[in-house]
């Protein structure tokens, strides 16, 4: 995804670059150079922000998948008593655990003990 915005962000630069002097004036292009540029590194910030939680939730199915106990909240989680929805990424408790019935635990309030 950053390889195609950086690709993006080089195209307008040529574009504005290379239009014509009568459409564009310099502080014109110039703005435009630097609002692209603005908006490609929130966007960088925003996908590295993005790729850091998915790699954390990761981590935490791959120790509840291991047989480790996650800490998530108020509950411990583990392969006894759980089963994780890897659509939702989150955690819910099987069918005969009775006690539990109902709570619904995403996986990026867990920590792995």
């Amino acid at each position: 995804m950053q390889i195609v915005l950086f690709l993006i962000f080089i195209l307008l630069v040529l574009l504005v670059v290379v239009s014509k002097k009568d459409s564009l004036g310099k502080n014109t292009k110039i703005s435009i150079v630097i609002v692209v540029a603005i908006f490609a590194v929130m966007i960088y910030f925003y996908e590295s922000i993005v790729g850091n939680n998915a790699e954390y939730n990761r981590e935490m199915v791959n120790a509840f998948r291991q047989g480790k106990t996650l800490t998530c909240k108020d509950h411990n989680v583990n392969k006894e008593k759980f089963l994780y929805i890897s659509g939702t990424q989150t955690f819910m408790p099987k069918a005969s655990e009775t006690t539990l019935k109902g709570i619904i635990v995403n996986v990026s309030t867990c920590k792995a003990d």
